[in-house]
Parts: structure tokens; C-alpha cells; sequence
């Protein structure tokens, strides 16, 4: 009785060791993009359905996203713009195009065979995502993610700080795309659940009262927090995928990440330029700075991906995990700290400005930060 006793305990302490305490899981919603692929589709659509379709969580994130990009969307600018498309009217404002239905349009075909694959195998496309987050993230991290896959508007996937992420298929085309830029948001939700951790914001903060010491010194930590989020989650989606696209989209992203790593020298000049601007007596504005580094081709994408290989190299996947939680700046100091720093191409040293800036940014940007 007792050695039963003693191998029932055996049993359950390994179940226990074996069955994992937490987990992040993801969670896909395919429903916003099928709506709008199907409304397309649909020549006998009604203003009340488009208004329906735009109301929707996904379709929201899309509308969301462009008022980011300083236009001027709003659900019922959404719904009106897809009713025209619907009944095949171009657009023909500015505004109209943003949605970028007219571009979706002649796809529907190629993006319903997509939206299938995503949806009805999720151990396969999720259970990738899911596992490769899970070397990147904290022991222990158990978070409920949310994504929501769209058909139109700006990006190919983005967030907004949250645990939601939004997958655009009128510009990712292909499934191994999907699956890298899918990786990529996550891994920002993943950065957004630890925010305050790191400190971090998602916007920067009001610079009145400041000094225009302490106002640099908050740009800068803005820079360098978004320079650890894009580098870190570029890495995280493990761009090798690329190698087996086949699309125009998925080969184009392929030869951007290969050559912008190739050169990624000029990714470091930029990041110096970009705190010299800054902190200059004429500072440029942050806006202006964020937009040259990482919209269009995101040259400081490159400079972040070398710096979290390096790290991930030397420390290990929970060794770049650790920096989910330590001051976003921290990323950069470590870097500058790594046995190899600047000995070879895949440690490039950073400018002087640039190493400064964040030991100022450690060191705290004053009373009014």
C-alpha cells in the first residue's frame, strides 16, 4: 500500500513538472476580413451592411490605424468607401484610397484561399506563433492574446500597445508572410503587457514645462524604447521564413531585411543623426524623426534586429526575454556591453551621440519626466 502510495506521488509530481503552469496563447478572428472580402464581392450591397461591416472589432483597428497616419477615417468613411467599391465605384479622394479596397478587389480570390489557410488550421498557424513567442517571453508569462485579421487600409500588421494585433492580408499575401508579420505584432502585444515593467509609453509624453535639455532627453528615450520594440520583435519572427516566399511582397521583404542588414552601418548613422536632430538647438520635430527611421523601408528596424541577435547570441532567448522588463534603454547599454561589441560586422559600434544619449535616458531626464 505504501509503495502504491509512494509511486501515485511519483506520478503526480511528474504530471506536474511536465504540464506547464501558464502559457500565451493567441486567439485569431478572421471574421472582419471575410466580411469585407465578401461585401466586395457583392454588387447588391447596402449602405446599413457596409455600416455593419465597418462597426466591427478588425475594421475598427483599421480605421484606428490610419487616424494614426494623421487622416481622417471614421466608420462611416469606411462603409461608404467599401458600398462604392462594392458597386464599382473608384475612388477618388485621397482619403477614399487609403481604405485601399480598389487594391484588394482584384485579389479576393488569392485572399480567401489565404484567409482559409488561417482559419481552419489553427494548431498549425497559431501553434507556430505560439511557440516561438513562448522562447522569447518571461517563464511563467500566461497572456491571452487577441488578434483580428483585416482585409484593407495601411500596414501589413500593427498594434496599439494592447494585447490585440491586426493582420492585414491586402498587404500580406502569402502564408509565410503571414505567420512572420503575425510573430512580429505578437511579440509587440507581448512588449505591451509588460510595459510598465520597462516603463515604457506607446506615445510621446507632453513636452510642456520641459527644458529643452529634458525635452531631448524624452525624445531620445522615446527613440531608443521604439528602436528595442522594432529590433527586438524583428528578430522574434525569425526572418529566415522569407526564404521560402514566393510572392512579390514576401521576396521584396526578403531582399529589404538582407540588404538593410548587409548595411546596417547606415542604420547606425541614422540612429546617430537621428539624436543629434533631437537634441539640436533647432531640434526636428519627434514625429518627423520616428517617420524617416521606421516607416517605408524602417532603416532603424536593421540596427535593432543586429543589436537583439547579438544579445539573444550571447544570453540566450531568455537572456533578450529578461529585457521585457528592464528599462527599454537598457537594451542599447547592454549591447555596447557584449564580449564581441564592435569587433566585427554583426556587432557594429554606435555612434558616440547615440551611447550618450541613452546613459543620460538611464540616469533619468529630469523632475518634469
Amino acid at each position: 500500500m505504501i509503495r502504491r502510495v509512494v509511486e501515485l506521488i511519483a506520478l503526480l509530481t511528474l504530471a506536474m513538472a511536465v504540464t506547464p503552469a501558464s502559457a500565451t496563447t493567441v486567439a485569431v478572428n478572421t471574421d472582419s476580413a471575410k466580411a469585407v472580402l465578401e461585401a466586395l464581392q457583392n454588387p447588391g450591397l447596402t449602405h446599413d451592411a457596409s455600416l455593419k461591416i465597418a462597426a466591427m472589432p478588425g475594421n475598427q483597428g483599421i480605421i484606428r490605424k490610419l487616424v494614426e497616419f494623421k487622416l481622417a477615417a471614421n466608420t462611416q468613411g469606411f462603409a461608404d468607401a467599401l458600398y462604392d467599391c462594392a458597386h464599382g465605384v473608384k475612388a477618388t479622394s485621397s482619403m477614399e484610397e487609403a481604405y485601399s479596397f480598389d487594391s484588394v478587389k482584384p485579389r479576393i480570390p488569392q485572399l480567401k484561399t489565404l484567409l482559409k489557410e488561417i482559419a481552419t488550421n489553427p494548431a498549425e498557424f497559431q501553434g507556430k506563433i505560439e511557440k516561438r513567442i513562448a522562447m522569447f517571453a518571461p517563464a511563467g508569462t500566461d497572456l491571452k492574446l487577441q488578434g483580428y485579421v483585416v482585409a484593407g487600409g495601411d500596414g501589413g500588421g500593427y498594434t496599439f500597445g494592447g494585447t490585440d494585433f491586426y493582420l492585414n492580408l491586402g498587404m500580406t499575401d502569402e502564408y509565410v508572410v503571414a505567420i512572420g508579420v503575425t510573430t512580429h505584432e505578437l511579440y509587440h502585444a507581448v512588449q505591451g503587457a509588460f510595459a510598465k515593467d520597462r516603463g515604457a509609453v506607446e506615445d510621446l509624453p507632453s513636452l510642456d514645462g520641459m527644458t529643452p535639455t529634458q525635452q531631448s532627453c524624452v525624445k531620445s528615450a522615446q527613440l531608443l524604447a521604439n528602436l528595442y520594440e522594432e529590433g527586438t520583435a524583428m528578430y522574434v519572427e525569425d526572418i529566415s521564413l522569407l526564404q521560402s516566399a514566393h510572392s512579390e511582397l514576401g521576396q521584396r521583404m526578403q531582399t529589404d531585411a538582407r540588404d538593410g542588414i548587409r548595411h546596417v552601418h547606415a542604420s547606425v548613422s541614422l540612429l546617430e543623426m537621428s539624436v543629434i536632430s533631437l537634441g539640436s538647438a533647432e531640434p526636428m520635430s519627434f514625429d518627423d524623426v520616428y517617420d524617416v527611421g521606421f516607416y517605408g523601408h524602417g532603416i532603424l528596424y536593421n540596427v535593432g534586429y543586429v543589436m537583439a541577435k547579438a544579445i539573444a547570441d550571447q544570453d540566450g532567448a531568455q537572456g533578450l526575454a529578461a529585457h521585457l522588463k528592464l528599462p527599454s534603454t537598457q537594451f542599447l547599454l547592454h549591447y555596447t556591453e557584449l564580449p564581441k561589441y564592435g569587433k566585427d560586422k554583426d556587432h557594429p559600434t554606435l555612434g558616440p551621440n547615440t551611447v550618450a544619449a541613452a546613459r543620460r535616458v538611464i540616469a533619468g531626464c529630469g523632475p518634469a519626466h
